[in-house]
């Protein structure tokens, strides 16, 4: 994902043929398969004030950066030495009806939002090495306690083995927090729970070639701070500390140009650090097994992505708690109706820890979250554009009798004052419904002024 970032947007002098770029396009697509199930997510909708959790941990909004236009209005970013450096400054005001995600007597604010972010990338002959950043910083009007302070720094590397080969790595640390309404947030905190993750990854892809195939490794950490209870005194959050191990292999084949097939196997281990009252821990393994197939972007298609299915099974470590199988699915389609309307489709499945012992077992010992999202993006005019969001998540909690269904929806637009100056807004829609769990909606309208280089 990060290292398409780089293609996208790192400055070139020469414009290489057409072949070259698919070269390069599929290798990096293939870097980016060693974190698809990351990626999946990082497309689905989000609000700055609502939360969609993502397999292991219940990871909040990390900063980034407004959503680049496709036009001659993109940052060039200022050159250092054999790198390209990409700043960015955003400043939102908003208010959301319901601060604390309740089902009656909702509490509304006014927050201000400060963003800011940047990307180093190298632009070496070969290889290559790049650093990013954010930090989101939200100050609540009438709420001061409220106020969050999250940030994140992350680095991304390849290093070129033979022409079509290579090795690649990330590493990143986040300061986050679970927003209210989460199934992971506990129901008496007074203050937004937050915590540390660590994530590293690694790997090695082979392509170039009419046969790709590549191994991803990869662990996430996390470790929860403890939470301030409504009235006084606090909520050790230390039950929900873990580490996530990942292993998979992964193989495509060019059926016809720009067209592959592609299989992959893949495991995880979740394994909690501490043992909850009642002598539990909720350690649990997940299997996939998955077919799929990519179209990749070229000249040639208005429709590219991919789509897969095959099977997922989640096994508990202790007996008792149970198992579960279940087929799985997903894939990520974008159509170019025109050069300037673009219509983006998007499905995941996937397994998100639980909150055992940390009060309100709200969550249950894991769930089974299936969202699909649908995205429209307009060009109105060369510096205007339009979007609008829709997606529709349904949660299946294991452990407990709970099912949630969460509707999202969200429409924005950007009007580009010169290359480095942008104004916007949106309003966004958030409701989630639960057979057990307390049902809230939210309305978050945001006004916004950014820079960027």
């Amino acid at each position: 994902m990060i290292a398409s970032m780089k293609v996208a947007r790192a400055p070139v002098e020469v414009e290489p043929d057409r072949g070259a770029r698919l070269d390069i396009l599929l290798k990096r697509l293939n870097n980016c398969l060693a974190a698809f199930w990351l990626l999946m997510v990082s497309m689905l909708p989000r609000s700055g004030l609502a939360q969609i959790t993502e397999s292991l941990l219940p990871t909040a909004v990390p900063p980034s950066a407004p959503q680049e236009p496709r036009s001659a209005f993109a940052p060039i970013g200022l050159r250092l030495g054999d790198f390209f450096w990409f700043p960015r400054a955003e400043l939102d005001e908003a208010y959301n009806s319901n601060i604390f995600a309740t089902t009656t007597r909702p509490t509304y604010d006014l927050i201000t939002a400060l963003t800011s972010s940047f990307d180093l990338l190298s632009s070496f002959p070969r290889n290559s090495l790049n650093l990013h950043g954010g930090s989101l910083l939200q100050v609540y009007a009438d709420h001061p306690a409220q106020n969050t302070q999250d940030g994140i720094v992350s680095a991304d590397g390849t290093l070129d083995i033979t022409a079509g080969s290579y090795l690649y790595g990330t590493a990143q640390v986040a300061h986050q927090h679970i927003s209210y309404g989460s199934p992971n947030s506990p129901g008496s905190v007074a203050q937004p729970v937050t915590y540390w993750d660590y994530t590293a990854t690694a790997g090695y892809a082979q392509g170039g070639r009419r046969f790709s195939y590549g191994v991803d490794l990869g662990v996430t950490s996390a470790q929860y701070n403890a939470a301030q209870l409504v009235g006084g005194g606090v909520l050790p959050q230390s039950s929900q500390d873990g580490t996530a191990s990942t292993a998979a292999v992964h193989g495509s084949y060019e059926i016809i140009p720009d067209y592959l097939g592609y299989i992959r196997i893949a495991g995880s281990l979740f394994d909690y650090w501490h043992t909850v009252p009642g002598g539990t821990r909720p350690n649990f393994s997940t299997y996939r097994v998955d077919l799929g197939v990519r179209i990749l972007p070229g000249l040639r298609h208005i429709i590219y992505g991919e789509a897969y299915a095959g099977y997922l099974v989640q096994n508990f470590a202790q007996s008792s708690l149970g198992s579960t199988s279940t087929p799985d699915y997903g894939g990520r389609l974008t159509w170019s109706i025109t050069p300037l309307t673009t219509l983006t489709f998007t499905g995941l499945l996937t397994f998100n820890t639980g909150t055992p012992g940390a009060g309100l077992p709200s969550a249950g010992n894991s769930y089974l979250s299936s969202v699909f999202t649908a995205s429209a993006y307009h060009e109105l005019l060369r510096n205007l554009q339009l979007s609008l969001t829709a997606s529709y998540e349904n949660d299946s909690f294991q452990g407990i009798t709970r099912t949630d269904n969460v509707f999202f929806v969200n429409a924005g637009v950007r009007y580009q004052v010169y290359r480095n100056l942008f104004l916007g807004g949106d309003f966004s829609y958030y409701q989630r419904s639960s057979t057990t769990g307390a049902p809230f909606t939210q309305n978050i309208l945001t006004l916004r002024a950014g820079t960027q280089f």
